[in-house]
């Protein structure tokens, strides 16, 4: 009977020796594995919704970062600008700017009325790698946010771009939206686009968009001369404003003769402090009307239901 009592003692001794040093080992390592693991997403917006990396002092300090003369500087803050998934609207080479980010050429910052907000919004634009980029930027609470980032893809422009991008007032006076343009071609044919685009909340939308210029071979041309003979379609459009905002668009289908060779241009680059000189695109050569083919006209009218303008 006493040994049985001890056993029994024994085993129950034991087993709660060995429960305590469990729950003291389980406790110390949640503690340490709480030490260890970082707060997620959601966890540090609640405890701070100002910490996210994507808001910034001011649009300023954008601008300084993207023209320093440091490395370091220019591939933390293009890190910041564009590597993220919510910036879907404008191609990053990543890989080109890993190690020896390219400084920003003609860098350039507005503020400028994109909504019926108090504050401005911030534009700022510059050039990198050949490509015109425009930064739209928002005053929040808890600073000033990245909400889009366009550029356009012009293939045969003359550098550096200065009319690839506009703020025309077309719907409100006083609040302006983004004309984009775009362009692309060969050897034989050109197309130039118009994108308009208007700030709706934190999103840019695009409202309208206009072919401005189309050159294509003449179709079925035999002369000896096939290869200076084009068709083009030119148009030119103009903003209504009134109780109901329209486009007026004009396009006048022509065929014309280019003759003589494209004209040089030069122009500055800041990245290096130098001159360049180029040979301007073909299209760019002189141009004579050989027949009309037609003039037509159209206007765009902004539905206010499906907020964009529609023919």
């Amino acid at each position: 009977m006493r040994r049985w009592k001890s056993r029994t003692l024994a085993f129950t001794l034991c087993f709660s020796v060995g429960l305590l040093a469990a729950f003291v080992c389980a406790s110390i390592f949640g503690l340490f594995a709480r030490r260890q693991r970082p707060l997620s997403l959601n966890q540090q917006s609640s405890d701070d919704p100002c910490a996210a990396a994507d808001y910034f002092q001011a649009p300023e300090q954008v601008l300084s970062a993207l023209k320093s003369s440091e490395v370091n500087v220019r591939r933390e803050m293009f890190q910041r600008l564009f590597v993220r998934p919510s910036v879907a609207t404008v191609y990053y080479d990543y890989e080109r700017d890993l190690n020896y980010p390219e400084r920003a050429d003609r860098a350039r910052l507005a503020y400028v009325q994109l909504d019926t907000s108090a504050e401005p919004e911030a534009l700022l634009t510059f050039v990198r790698f050949e490509h015109p980029v425009a930064l739209v930027f928002k005053k929040q609470s808890c600073g000033w946010q990245l909400i889009a980032a366009l550029s356009s893809w012009l293939r045969f422009e003359n550098y550096p771009y200065e009319t690839w991008l506009s703020l025309p007032e077309t719907i409100k006076p006083g609040v302006h939206e983004l004309l984009v343009r775009d362009s692309t071609g060969d050897a034989a044919s050109y197309l130039s686009k118009a994108r308009l685009l208007k700030l709706n909340g934190d999103s840019l939308n695009q409202i309208a968009e206009i072919d401005e210029v189309s050159v294509e071979p003449l179709r079925d041309y035999q002369g000896s001369d096939w290869s200076d003979v084009r068709r083009r379609q030119a148009t030119r459009f103009t903003f209504k404003q009134g109780s109901v905002p329209r486009i007026q668009v004009e396009t006048t289908d022509e065929v014309i003769k280019f003759s003589g060779s494209a004209p040089n241009y030069s122009y500055w680059l800041e990245t290096d402090g130098s001159w360049h000189a180029l040979q301007r695109n073909w299209t760019a050569r002189v141009a004579t009307r050989q027949r009309l083919l037609g003039v037509t006209q159209e206007q765009l009218v902004w539905n206010e239901q499906e907020k964009r303008f529609v023919k």
